[in-house]
C-alpha cells in the first residue's frame, strides 16, 4: 500500500509541480540531463534514479501544454560535460524535495476518497 502511495505522489508531483518554480528551458534541460545520466550510468541505483527524474520531468513538460516552447527549448539545449554533473544533482534535488512533499500530501490525506 505505501509504494501506491508513494507512486501516486510522484504522478501527483509530475502533473501539480509545474505552475511554480522552474521554466520550460529548465525543465527541457534537467529531463536532457536525466536522459543522458539514465543512458550512461554504470550502476542500476543511478540508472534508475535518473530515470524516475527523466520521468518527473517529461510530466512536468507535458503539463505545461506549449509544444512550440518546449520545442524551442530543445533545439536551444546543449549539455556541457563539465558541467553536466553539477546540474544534474541541482535537477535530482529539486526532483527530490517535489516526490517528498508530494509524498507528505498523499500520506496526510484522509483514507478512502
Amino acid at each position: 500500500m505505501k509504494i501506491i502511495r508513494i507512486v501516486a505522489g510522484l504522478f501527483v508531483a509530475g502533473i501539480a509541480v509545474p505552475a511554480v518554480g522552474q521554466s520550460i528551458p529548465d525543465d527541457v534541460r534537467c529531463m536532457a540531463l536525466s536522459n543522458a545520466f539514465a543512458k550512461s550510468a554504470a550502476e542500476g541505483p543511478a540508472r534508475e534514479a535518473a530515470s524516475r527524474a527523466l520521468l518527473f520531468y517529461l510530466g512536468r513538460l507535458d503539463a505545461r501544454g506549449d509544444p512550440q516552447a518546449i520545442k524551442n527549448a530543445m533545439q536551444g539545449s546543449k549539455i556541457d560535460p563539465k558541467t553536466a554533473p553539477a546540474e544534474m544533482s541541482a535537477c535530482s534535488t529539486r526532483f527530490a524535495n517535489a516526490a517528498q512533499t508530494m509524498q507528505s500530501l498523499v500520506t496526510s490525506a484522509p483514507p478512502g476518497k
